[in-house]
């Protein structure tokens, strides 16, 4: 059997995936980039068209094979500065690239297939390119570390990560001093490499303070309205503690929208807080804190972590969690979580990636609805409710402890 006859799809078939991508689109306001739930499922549409119409063989050459071929070609021309050069949006041919920026004009003709190919870039004619949107965005200072960060810091653990399963059974990792990255990396995990390399460091947290930059704040999610009017009237009570929440960027922003009193207090290792002084200008009191020891803040109205329990596995997660119960106060406390909740099946793309990236990176995980259930109820919290955003991707899950 030759494998082209191993996929088939009707006509009718066809018809109606495209008739309900019509439907979308004709549901939608004029912009469909301001009606984010239609534009997700008018991708989701696309994209099953795309699996409609290609064979077995297109997807798993091109898609699956292929997806270190695309990244490569992307990351030699963004450092080859072929980006740059078409960054002023006038089409330039090879020759004009090459003159620009020292490589050879053969060299950029070969890479400029790749990029015509997936969109990055746009060709015009015989040997001569364009900028699209994708270009230009790469040419965010910000957003390239991103790509950096991916390729450069990322990749070799992901490369390792069958190899690596497989000599382990098969078995979820556990511990990041002997997972996946340090087994990749000659031992060293994700903040020892930092240590080793600062340069890593550095452009890591290029791209986090570009990308937090592009996502929601929690307020614009949760009615943290609600938790200033519920705060204790006395002086000390303590309205927000941030845990690991790095230099304060979250906790900034809302000491400035709050109404209301009550403290706030920012916590992270030493390193992390920033000029404590500025801090305390703002009315934030910086603490230094290890997640990994009982919490010293007690009875606070609302405990909040922005992205940390993905970082680790769920049993390191039951041991920060059990570090914060003990502070909550039982009918007044809440737990606020702000992490990505995906879907319990048909989980998008992006979050099975982000999933399998921190499986690599930090032995974490991006976890459903169902496992953020279990995890939570597993240490004794109760989920009260899952606030989300962009289909799930920004989320706060609040949570209370009934003990």
């Amino acid at each position: 059997m030759r494998i082209e006859t191993m996929s088939s799809t009707s006509r009718d078939e066809l018809l109606q995936v495209l008739q309900t991508m019509v439907s979308v689109v004709e549901g939608s306001s004029t912009d469909i980039f301001n009606d984010e739930p239609r534009r997700q499922k008018l991708r989701s549409q696309v994209n099953s068209l795309k699996f409609a119409v290609a064979r077995p063989l297109e997807i798993i050459f091109e898609d699956l094979c292929c997806q270190p071929h695309q990244s490569a070609a992307v990351k030699i021309a963004l450092e080859g500065k072929w980006l740059e050069a078409l960054g002023d949006e006038k089409p330039k041919t090879a020759q004009e690239i090459a003159a620009a920026t020292g490589a050879e004009s053969e060299l950029v003709v070969r890479i400029m297939m790749v990029l015509t190919a997936t969109g990055v870039v746009k060709e015009h004619g015989f040997q001569t390119y364009g900028a699209t949107a994708i270009t230009q965005t790469l040419l965010d200072p910000g957003l390239a570390d991103g790509l950096r960060h991916f390729f450069d810091h990322c990749g070799p653990s992901m490369i390792n990560l069958p190899s690596y399963l497989e000599r382990n059974n098969y078995k979820v990792p556990q511990d990041v001093k002997t997972g996946p990255f340090a087994d990749a990396w000659g031992g060293k995990n994700t903040w020892e490499l930092y240590k080793a390399e600062p340069r890593r460091g550095d452009v890591f947290n290029s791209f986090m303070t570009r990308w937090r930059e592009n996502t929601r704040m929690w307020t614009d999610i949760y009615p943290a309205t609600s938790l200033c009017e519920q705060i204790g009237q006395t002086q000390d009570a303590v309205l927000l503690v941030d845990i690991g929440g790095g230099s304060g960027h979250v906790l900034k922003d809302f000491a400035q929208k709050r109404v209301g009193k009550g403290r706030l207090i920012l916590q992270d290792q030493l390193a992390a807080l920033g000029d404590i002084e500025s801090l305390k200008d703002q009315g934030i009191e910086a603490m230094p804190y290890d997640l990994f020891t009982p919490q010293p803040v007690l009875g606070a109205k609302c405990y909040y972590l922005r992205a940390v329990l993905h970082d680790w596995p769920d049993r390191a997660c039951r041991e920060i969690l059990r570090n914060t119960i003990p502070a909550m106060r039982k009918g007044y406390s809440k737990l606020l979580l702000h992490e990505a909740v995906l879907p319990d099946i048909n989980v998008p793309a992006y979050g099975a990636f982000l999933d399998i990236s921190m499986m690599a990176l930090e032995t974490g995980a991006e976890r459903t609805s169902k496992q953020w259930h279990d995890l939570l109820g597993s240490v004794g919290l109760r989920i009260e409710k899952i606030w989300s955003a962009d289909g799930g991707l920004e989320s706060i899950i609040e949570a209370v402890t009934d003990e």
